[in-house]
């Protein structure tokens, strides 16, 4: 049986070209809080430790999805993973909105996945609500689901659960996620929030046109998430990957169509 004590700074020689060590196969370790907020992921940092940008993504016992660890071996453990970091979390995300940009466009849902199957209770595919004088959108479908997401991660930045901790065998507490990654093929979406976003907010949330930026209620929620976890000691970095690298979550995008709107705005302002 494979034990699920996490290793903790577990490195062996040889190291390799780079002059870095590696750590064996089966070192999943913590690895605490990257530095800074809302980077790109994977950044200068973790590809000049001699990370890649193949498999980056680690399924663990629980399913959830972690980061592969850049001083990970080449070579997966006989359990078929990489060593990865077990207080990471992975979380892909995407919006639907059929007729996007036209009269057609009158509803619209969003897509959460934590990992397994679609029909995991831990991924989401929700409905949006109409709100009086704001219509549905692509972009406001990519932004609820960002939204979601770092709603629905509070509990793993609160509690821990994402990797399965031996308490009180192995470790004092549960682990808790210090680095969340939010997976996405919305260059909207990833790119104001690497980059754009603090120019909005110090501008007066108006553009380099001087023209409002679009959906502001939803960019200061999202943002208002991102503080809280924050105030966990939880990192939120933003993946951006092709469309065909995001199926998982727009499945589920598009599986939230079928269902009722829920009171979205009400539940994901909770805590914040």
């Amino acid at each position: 049986m494979t034990s699920l004590r996490p290793a903790i700074n577990r490195e062996r020689s040889p190291s390799d070209e780079r002059g870095r060590e590696i750590h064996d196969e089966h070192s999943h370790h913590r690895h605490g809080r990257p530095l800074g907020n809302c980077n790109r992921f994977p950044g200068p940092h973790y590809l000049a430790s001699g990370g890649d940008e193949d498999n980056l993504e680690v399924v663990g016992f629980n399913s959830f999805v972690h980061v592969r660890c850049h001083f990970a071996s080449p070579k997966t453990c006989y359990c078929g993973r990489y060593a990865c970091h077990l207080d990471s979390m992975i979380v892909a995300v995407d919006g639907a909105c059929p007729g996007n940009g036209s009269d057609l466009a009158v509803r619209s849902a969003c897509g959460v996945y934590f990992g397994l199957d679609d029909d995991d209770p831990r991924n989401m595919a929700l409905r949006i609500p109409d709100e009086p004088g704001t219509l549905h959108t692509s972009q406001r479908a990519e932004l609820w689901a960002a939204i979601t997401a770092l709603w629905a991660s509070d509990k793993y930045a609160e509690s821990g659960g994402q990797w399965p901790c031996e308490v009180p065998k192995y470790c004092e507490t549960p682990c808790r996620i210090s680095h969340l990654v939010i997976k996405s093929d919305s260059a909207y979406l990833v790119n104001s929030m690497t980059g754009a976003i603090n120019k909005w907010k110090t501008n007066g949330w108006l553009t380099t046109k001087k023209t409002p930026v679009a959906n502001r209620d939803l960019w200061e929620l999202l943002l208002k998430r991102v503080a809280y976890l924050d105030t966990l000691g939880v990192t939120v970095d933003w993946w951006l990957v092709p469309r065909k690298e995001n199926e998982d979550a727009d499945r589920l995008a598009n599986a939230g169509l079928e269902r009722k709107p829920l009171r979205l705005r009400d539940i994901l302002s909770a805590k914040v």
